[in-house]
């Protein structure tokens, strides 16, 4: 007794996407014996009932994958950047002011700090407290 035969129909309108794909099924069937039938079969197997992942989701896993790898690394670069910018700003207003009148005495004094500084008692008493400072 032969098995029964279930006929079943697909049809393609005007639209890119079915032209697309008529052209798509026509290059494979001139590359491949293969009927119009066993084609269907074998995609709609492949579709529903495979269980194996095809070579285009192992692909995208993969894509997937590399995509969160880079973000993190992103993320890494990008606190390394903040800690680096936080470091690299001055310790305080005070160490920029004590920059600033450093230079600033360093300008108004003469070169030779030791005899100015015996011949005003002012100077003699500040020098000290900037070198503490």
């Amino acid at each position: 007794m032969a098995a029964r035969s279930i006929r079943k129909s697909v049809s393609f309108d005007e639209s890119k996407g079915d032209k697309a794909l008529l052209d798509a099924i026509a290059a494979h069937q001139s590359e491949h014996a293969q009927s119009f039938n066993e084609l269907c079969k074998q995609a709609l197997h492949q579709y529903l009932l495979s269980r194996e992942p095809t070579q285009s989701v192992l692909l995208f896993m993969e894509l997937q994958h590399q995509v969160a790898q880079l973000g993190v690394r992103v993320a890494a670069l990008e606190d390394e950047t903040s800690i680096a910018s936080a470091f690299s700003q001055p310790e305080s207003p005070i160490a920029a002011t004590k920059d600033t009148i450093t230079e600033t005495v360093n300008d108004v004094l003469p070169t030779d700090h030791d005899s100015s500084m015996s011949d005003d008692p002012v100077l003699s008493r500040l020098g000290p407290l900037l070198d503490d400072f």
